[in-house]
């Protein structure tokens, strides 16, 4: 929270809001930017009622543009058209599909249209007076090969729209124009075929030419459709990849990678479980975009100021000179008699660092994180370790565990610059046992990477250069039960964010 805010201790309660308000003008802004939730708030949040009517699993919801109507889709093939404030459903929209819905739009300046996407591999839409009278939709597409998982609609274009697939096309489709499938008015936004299952996209609200797009792997791709070529349906397109034509190439500066550091790193060979982005959004500002990982957790990405994937490297700048900043030098592991848990500890050193940030905060954090070891918790401990060099960088125990972290990520080369520089600047260490124990970790640590290098995937040397030039994501959050499907979605809800897991039921709150 902002430290104006802090000051006048306004974040209690709402009656403390409005006296904040009432003793600093700028006060009026940070609460319009901070507090449309608050904690409070959100505890107090509840189940209103349940909309029933489907009669197979809800897979997915569309707000219309005034926020007045919502759209459901579910696997009995039927959008149904909602007042949510008043618990009634206004019509049901009987589809063409024979698979389930897994994405739905309103489309149009009047959102008069519907857009659906579905496991038929098909794209629909129809407006609700021809469902009702049966008529032929304005648009049927069966150009996909694969179960389409997401439809995203442009906000300063109504009658543009996207669709992805499993079959790794993104197709893009203007309601002004014609569409005849398999043909050249089929128009092929992006082809990731040869490598990828396209399983969400999402467009900027803020900037629409800009297009996030998440696979069946780590990286969250970003497009700007000003550089993107689009291409014409290929006639031979197959799900036997042999067959395949090669897509046509693209200006390599058109799209951003976006991935969790440790995963970015580990993607360049067979990785040992399967991940896929389930989900991509970005916040109403535009610079935020939230990814919830299958299989893993979600990410926050800055889009504007990204950070590095390869930030953990020695710099090749690195100062000699120690930086000397106040320190309490109180490690607040050290346990009075009372167990407390890690996520508990995790809480505690949360709020002190969001408040008073010390180094013993950020390397109390880093080692419970590196003790519960849950996924992704050892790159996370190794980015506050990093931290606290880069503000501490006399502090010895945050290089020998930031070097204790990338051996666990099984980083050598990493390692071996880190120890080599903190020998050079501790040269007092070097004959310590602890040092010994490292040379020997990284040796071990090499041998096994060495092995692991000769498995690695074959990827076209442009490919490689984005995967190796990935953004870092700037926070993440733990999902609950991520896993087994892939519709699995993250979303913004105010300054916080909200996991939204949908259920096997035909109903939905």
């Amino acid at each position: 929270m902002d430290g104006s805010l802090r000051k006048t201790d306004v974040s209690c309660n709402i009656v403390k809001l409005l006296q904040g308000r009432e003793k600093k003008a700028e006060i009026g802004n940070i609460l319009q930017q901070h507090s449309q939730f608050t904690d409070a708030l959100i505890k107090r949040l509840g189940l209103e009622h349940e909309l029933e009517g489907h009669q197979g699993c809800v897979n997915c919801l569309q707000w219309s543009s005034d926020g007045r109507r919502l759209a459901s889709g579910s696997d009995d093939t039927n959008v149904m058209i909602w007042d949510p404030f008043r618990h009634r459903l206004l019509k049901t929209v009987h589809t063409p599909h024979i698979g389930n819905i897994f994405s739905v739009k309103f489309v149009g300046s009047d959102d008069s249209l519907i857009a659906t996407g579905a496991g038929d591999c098909r794209v629909v839409v129809q407006s609700v007076e021809q469902a009702v009278r049966h008529q032929t939709p304005h648009l049927d597409c069966g150009c996909h090969m694969g179960r389409v998982k997401r439809l995203a609609t442009s906000p300063d274009e109504p009658l543009l729209f996207w669709s992805a697939s499993e079959d790794g096309l993104v197709i893009q489709y203007d309601m002004r124009e014609p569409h005849e499938c398999a043909s050249t008015k089929s128009k092929v936004f992006v082809d990731l075929s040869y490598t990828s299952e396209v399983k969400c996209i999402a467009v900027n609200p803020v900037r629409s030419h800009l297009i996030a797009i998440g696979a069946n792997d780590c990286f969250i791709r970003l497009f700007d459709r000003r550089m993107v070529k689009t291409s014409t349906y290929r006639i031979n397109h197959t799900n036997d990849l042999r067959k395949r034509t090669p897509p046509e190439p693209q200006d390599p500066r058109c799209v951003q990678y976006f991935a969790p550091g440790h995963l970015a790193k580990d993607a360049r060979g067979d990785m040992t479980y399967k991940l896929a982005a389930t989900y991509v959004t970005f916040d109403s500002s535009g610079s935020d975009m939230l990814v919830n990982m299958g299989g893993e957790q979600i990410y926050l990405f800055d889009i504007n100021n990204p950070r590095y994937v390869n930030e953990l490297c020695v710099p090749e700048n690195a100062s000699n000179t120690k930086n000397v900043r106040p320190c309490c030098n109180i490690y607040r592991s050290r346990s009075n008699g009372t167990k407390i848990t890690s996520n508990r500890k995790l809480l505690k050193c949360n709020k002190k660092i969001s408040s008073q940030p010390c180094a013993c905060d950020f390397i109390e954090r880093a080692r419970t994180l590196f003790n519960r070891k849950w996924t992704g918790d050892v790159y996370s401990a190794a980015r506050d370790y990093l931290h606290v060099i880069r503000n501490w960088n006399d502090n010895k125990d945050a290089y020998i565990g930031l070097i204790q972290c990338l051996i666990a990520l099984n980083w050598s080369d990493e390692a071996y610059h880190w120890l080599d520089y903190f020998s050079s600047n501790f040269v007092d260490y070097n004959d310590s046992a602890q040092i010994k124990t490292l040379h020997d970790d990284i040796a071990s640590c090499k041998t096994k990477k060495d092995e692991e290098i000769n498995s690695e995937k074959a990827f076209s040397d442009e490919e490689k250069q984005l995967r190796l030039e990935s953004r870092d994501y700037e926070t993440h959050f733990i999902g609950h039960c991520n896993t087994t499907t892939d519709i699995k979605e993250a979303n913004f809800l105010g300054r916080y964010y909200l996991n939204v897991m949908y259920l096997n039921e035909a109903s939905f709150r």
